[in-house]
């Protein structure tokens, strides 16, 4: 379903039919306060109601964690839908006809929803056939890895018969062309016929994110190879787009912030029954970009925590820059000695999993590691071989704080000097290394330089510095007018104040954040208007810019180091009469 069927014209008309207090508080308590609407924010933790709804424009916003937006802004967040489902939602609701798709995309959407109806019929064949005496053998196995009846039900598993046609004649029963369950992946053809795909394996129904039925996994009892099989490709089922167990854990990971990615089936299982919910598995494919994509609708950080074994770290080195280059913030939970988080969660218990995975390490720190795991670099030959592949990776990091830290990081690992790493990156690179150690004589020599630049607040200007930010707090859409007008978070000397703007500017939230912007928003209304706030404030800016120049002036007056100098001094004044001639401020 895309974006594109539905008009500006009736997407305004869903949004102006559906009454966002009403939307808002069927998961939000909410109170009036004057025009607007206050209550605890559901995207994250606080005490004190920082979350506000306006009905006369029609949008909310949280002075803690800077989330905001319309009412389709707010289903899609809440519910974790894209943005034609969280519109077609709130048509259906108010009884607004949906804009018809064409004839193909009907056509295709009609077969998309009979595959899913016959896998939801498969799902429940397998699943009363698990309770049956045949199903004996498979709900042996289950016990032996921790699974009893009540984990069973959960995940909705199942079995399938050791027969050619047990699944076929059941669907068949049902009136379900057999057309239509091999287009779903449940049945092949052969010189005999339709006959099942599964056979004599334990099953694990997957589910999209919304909990539709698109496929399985089958493993086998026996020694039938492979040992699992999942569902081909088709039109609702394709690997690289499907999470298992997301549609039951979106909900934890969105709580948390935080997904955990496993490999199987039983990792995933075996974590919740220890309570870790926030968990996802990979299908055992490799990870691709719509994953990452999928996973970063519901949260910012990703821990990786495929099994101990080699090919659990070639998966894991894959998946984490993938996730990296979608935004995500990633670690990794390591585990040693062919572990997997399964037998690592039934046999240490709740709280060693819990360190465990509080423990897992910003992934180019386990890149680093890993590198220099493989080479003997007790030798100087394995301490060149690992040298030459952590410069190749460190290379590749294009942001300078990450590459700087990060060499210093490798240097320290692999025991050479980080000077010598640097320049070997710098080289890589085609740039000059200047010397991290020449860097630190440099940065030590501002020091004092930098001290004396920092002046205490002059009195009033805490007032001012405050009244404009209560102001921004009460009117969000103000902070455009005040960063076009060249304000930034360091003109702010307070660091609560510093701290709060960062926080409206980024749309980022903490505790301190909220507890400072609550605190601030509990004071009278400013004695002043809005226009004069803000001219006053952006007079003490002019003044505290104006005289910082004139303190760096007087520290270059006695430095005799040449050229430099005169173009600093000539820079300086510039600046210095530039600033006094703005009339902006």
């Amino acid at each position: 379903m895309g974006i594109a069927r539905f008009s500006e014209q009736w997407i305004e008309r869903v949004k102006s039919s559906a009454d966002i207090v009403e939307v808002i508080g069927r998961r939000v308590e909410l109170r009036q306060s004057g025009k607007n609407y206050v209550g605890l924010c559901p995207f994250h933790s606080e005490k004190t109601p920082s979350f506000t709804v306006n009905p006369e424009k029609q949008f909310y916003h949280c002075f803690g964690c800077g989330k905001g937006g319309n009412v389709i802004n707010f289903v899609m967040d809440t519910e974790n839908l894209a943005f034609p489902e969280a519109v077609v939602k709130l048509a259906q609701e108010k009884g607004i006809p949906v804009p018809a798709a064409s004839p193909g995309e009907q056509r295709r959407e009609k077969e998309r929803e009979q595959l899913r109806q016959v896998n939801q019929l498969a799902a429940r064949y397998y699943y009363r056939n698990l309770r049956l005496p045949a199903g004996a053998q498979a709900r042996a196995y289950l016990q032996g890895r921790g699974i009893g009846q009540e984990l069973a039900r959960s995940f909705f598993l199942g079995f399938a018969l050791d027969e050619w046609d047990g699944l076929l004649a059941f669907l068949t029963a049902q009136g379900v062309d057999p057309a239509i369950a091999q287009a779903a992946g449940l049945v092949t053809s052969s010189k005999r016929g339709f006959i099942d795909r599964f056979r004599g394996r334990l099953m694990f129904p997957i589910c999209d994110h919304l909990g539709r039925f698109v496929g399985f996994g089958g493993r086998s009892i026996g020694d039938a190879q492979p040992k699992y099989l999942n569902t081909g490709q088709t039109l609702v089922f394709n690997k690289g787009q499907i999470l298992y167990g997301l549609n039951w854990s979106k909900e934890d990971i969105k709580a948390q912030d935080q997904v955990v990615i496993v490999e199987g089936y039983t990792d995933l299982i075996s974590l919740f029954a220890v309570g870790q919910r926030n968990v996802v598995a990979s299908l055992g494919t490799a990870f691709t970009s719509a994953h990452a994509r999928l996973l970063r609708r519901f949260c910012s950080q990703a821990v990786i925590a495929f099994d101990g074994d080699t090919a659990g770290h070639r998966a894991a080195w894959r998946g984490m820059e993938v996730l990296h280059a979608s935004g995500l913030q990633v670690r990794v939970a390591s585990l040693t000695g062919g572990e997997d988080p399964d037998t690592f969660a039934r046999t240490q218990g709740v709280e060693a999993v819990r360190v465990w995975l509080n423990t897992a390490r910003p992934f180019r720190e386990y890149q680093i590691d890993r590198i220099i795991s493989q080479h003997d670099v007790e030798t100087r030959e394995g301490k060149l071989a690992a040298s030459t592949e952590l410069v190749t990776l460190l290379a590749q990091l294009t942001s300078a704080v990450e590459r700087d830290e990060y060499i210093h990081y490798a240097a320290e690992r692999l025991g050479v000097r980080e000077d010598s790493l640097a320049a070997e990156v710098g080289r890589r690179l085609g740039i000059a290394g200047v010397s991290r150690v020449q860097n630190r004589r440099n940065h030590r020599r501002g020091t004092k330089r930098r001290r004396a630049l920092e002046q205490p607040m002059e009195a009033g200007e805490d007032l001012r510095e405050r009244e404009v930010l209560r102001y921004l707090l009460q009117e969000p859409d103000l902070l455009r007018e005040v960063q076009a007008r060249g304000v930034t978070a360091q003109d702010f000397q307070d660091p609560d104040y510093r701290h709060v703007f960062i926080s409206l500017s980024e749309s980022i939230s903490d505790e301190r954040g909220t507890a400072i912007a609550s605190k601030l928003l509990s004071l009278p209304p400013p004695g002043a208007s809005w226009e004069e706030c803000l001219e006053s404030f952006l007079a003490v800016l002019k003044r505290r810019r104006l005289r910082k120049i004139e303190e760096k002036l007087s520290l270059l007056e006695n430095d005799r180091e040449g050229f430099d100098v005169r173009m600093e001094l000539y820079q300086l004044l510039k600046e210095y009469y530039g600033i006094c001639r703005d009339d902006s401020y």
